[in-house]
């Protein structure tokens, strides 16, 4: 069984008020609109983290020519069976 936990939170009045249009016409609850852009929120900052952890990988480790033509030739083969 999952717990839930309940939370006060203040917006601006316009902010509200626009979310509380859109909430309405897509017929949802505050609870689940909330649960949802927080759902949102999360993963875009775990996309953000990855992201940065790649780009640090490849500044430790710069790609090699070799691997870039190797990518390149790779690429180019498996584009060549594509119907375009």
């Amino acid at each position: 069984m999952q717990m839930t936990v309940k939370v006060a939170v203040s917006l601006p009045k316009t902010q509200f008020q626009l979310a509380e249009k859109q909430r309405r016409l897509l017929r949802v609850s505050r609870s689940a609109m909330v649960r949802e852009a927080l759902q949102q929120w999360l993963k875009k900052l775990e996309e953000h983290e990855a992201v940065r952890r790649y780009i640090e990988g490849y500044q430790r480790q710069p790609q090699s020519r070799q691997d870039a033509r190797a990518m390149q030739q790779a690429s180019m083969e498996a584009l060549a069976h594509e119907a375009w």
